[in-house]
């Protein structure tokens, strides 16, 4: 299976310092969660195309079977959260700053005063739950990067907040899945009528709520406004069998069902465990297939429109905390890119991204559909301009691994945006800058920035920092954080 990155333990508060200066020469070993799904794999025969066809959040598409391995595997039922305590910040360098002052002017431009909502893409004055959730979070990193001030920053998320409680809910249940920035009204098919929109996306909500969640904690200040939204808001409505449903609204019915893909179902789900919501089911293995990518085995989802990009995982470990998990794949990952570009001579970054033209939205699969390196668009049509390096994806990899590759990724990163007044979404395969300029890349690429300056801790959980070191240098070992698993989410609510 390869050697994989080593886990950085964190001790009492009484050791704390002494841990700091010695965590990054420790040298003790992380299971690979890999391994133990690799020993329950049986052999099966090819499988029928599922009896029902479901949706995500931007499709509805039937798939054909594929032929694999099922892997049985134990769900994770708990989610282990960072317990809280005293950090270390490390301080950043003069290219990161310089990468978040052009964050920044995303968000100030891209702010809209009325509604206090921003645009999800540079000049498209419309915005969905997830693109919510990415304004949330760059925000507060924004404040505790040291460029807003408190006051801005707490203005800016209260505005946004009491424009969320009084947004007009698809058929009173929950947000619509897109809304005009400038109005705060529903937007796109059936957004006229009296559903208020075309239906709900229960992975949008998920992220969202993760979001809601650490704004409650890092802002109690905020806390009521975030509580009173999420009074109006029934959630559970998106739930069904301890899983994620979301809703589609057609000229003809409304479909209900199961929403979510391997990485993005158990990511979302996060959110609603963190709400006191039973999503167990959603944390379940046993209906995944095991697979080998150049050598590397992968799970996949057995669903229809089965996205595999890097989002997910990148997302939870640097909001949440990498853990040890059946579905967790982000270490997989990291090899395989890296095996990648040790085979290609060339960086690439798979991860879905918005697009500089039609059809605007790509998600840059590391498998879909039985085919290896896969961009297709939100119908799941294959397209052939694909964008092979994605800015946030590689830098959240940068900041989570520590090695000369990872550097790398960081580096380009710095370059592909040295031109540009904002942080791009990333490169096309032949090179060219995709300039679909947005605020998940910079957001996300914020957010990383975050992490890092918190000594690589969670985000989730708010830290104390006790002093201030000159930037330790990297060195030629991988490393993931290993986040403490004392405080464990146990409010579920059925």
């Amino acid at each position: 299976m390869g050697t994989w990155p080593k886990q950085v333990k964190y001790y009492p508060a009484v050791l704390l310092l002494l841990a700091v200066f010695q965590s990054f020469a420790q040298e003790t070993s992380l299971a690979a969660p890999s391994q133990a799904i690799s020993r329950n794999i049986k052999q099966s025969a090819s499988l029928p195309p599922p009896n029902k066809i479901h949706f995500q959040r931007r499709a509805v598409i039937p798939t054909p079977a594929l032929k694999a391995q099922q892997a049985k595997v134990a769900p994770s039922r708990e989610i282990t959260l960072p317990q809280a305590n005293q950090t270390t910040t490390i301080p950043l360098n003069r290219h990161e700053k310089l990468l978040i002052s052009k964050e920044k002017r995303y968000f100030d431009k891209s702010w809209n005063e009325t509604t206090g909502l921003i645009d999800s893409v540079q000049g498209y004055s419309h915005t969905t739950m997830w693109d919510v959730a990415s304004g949330v979070g760059g925000l507060l990193a924004l404040e505790a990067l040291g460029v807003n001030t408190q006051q801005q920053t707490d203005f800016r998320l209260e505005k946004m907040l009491k424009t969320l409680i009084k947004l007009p809910l698809y058929n009173q249940i929950l947000p619509n899945r897109q809304y005009d920035t400038r109005t705060a009204l529903p937007s796109g098919r059936m957004s006229n009528t009296p559903s208020n929109g075309n239906g709900w996306s229960a992975l949008d909500l998920g992220r969202l709520y993760i979001w809601l969640e650490i704004l409650k904690r890092h802002k109690p200040n905020l806390a009521d406004n975030v509580e009173q939204l999420q009074s109006k808001w029934q959630l559970t409505r998106a739930t069904k069998g301890g899983n994620l449903y979301g809703t589609k609204l057609t000229s003809t019915r409304e479909y209900f069902r199961q929403e979510g893909r391997l990485g993005y179902l158990q990511y979302a789900a996060t959110g609603f465990k963190l709400a006191g919501l039973n999503v167990d089911n959603a944390f379940k293995c046993n209906k995944l297939e095991n697979v080998k990518l150049d050598d590397v085995s992968l799970l996949i989802d057995k669903g229809n429109l089965p996205f595999f990009t890097l989002d997910p995982y990148l997302l939870f470990a640097i909001e949440i905390g990498y853990q040890e998990s059946c579905w967790d794949q982000l270490q997989q990952l990291y090899k395989l890119h890296k095996q990648q570009a040790q085979k290609t001579n060339k960086l690439t970054t798979y991860a879905e991204d918005s697009l500089s033209k039609s059809p605007w939205f790509l998600y840059n699969n590391i498998i879909f559909q039985g085919q290896a390196w896969l961009s297709v668009s939100h119908s799941g049509k294959p397209i052939s301009y694909s964008q092979t390096f994605s800015n946030k994806a590689a830098f959240a990899m940068s900041v989570l691994f520590n090695e000369p590759y990872s550097e790398q990724l960081a580096q380009l990163v710095i370059n592909n945006s040295a031109r540009h007044s904002v942080i791009p979404t990333g490169l096309y395969a032949d090179g060219k800058t995709n300039t679909a300029y947005n605020i998940n890349t910079n957001s996300l690429i914020l957010v990383s920035l975050w992490f890092k300056s918190r000594n690589r801790q969670a985000i989730l959980l708010p830290i104390t920092p006790i002093e201030l070191q000159t930037e330790t240098k990297t060195g030629t070992n991988t490393e993931i954080p290993k986040t403490s698993s004392r405080d464990t989410i146990k409010r579920e609510r059925h």
